[in-house]
């Protein structure tokens, strides 16, 4: 479980943890799939809504910096 968690929160880009990255992917296939017409509103905003959950996820088990 300590590895799954290290993994998760590792900064890897920027500052960035894995979570965190992974909801702005999830967000922006949201928005472009509305916007493309190939996805349904409630899939978009599911898709949307997920992303922001693993955003706020990402920062509230990300590591401070010592």
């Amino acid at each position: 479980m300590d590895q799954l968690h290290d993994l998760l929160t590792r900064d890897f880009f920027r500052g960035l943890n894995l979570l965190v990255v992974i909801g702005f992917i999830a967000m922006g296939i949201g928005l472009n799939q509305s916007r493309q017409g190939r996805a349904r509103i409630p899939i978009a905003f599911a898709l949307m809504g997920i992303g922001t959950a693993l955003v706020f996820a990402g920062l509230y088990v990300a590591h401070m910096p010592s």
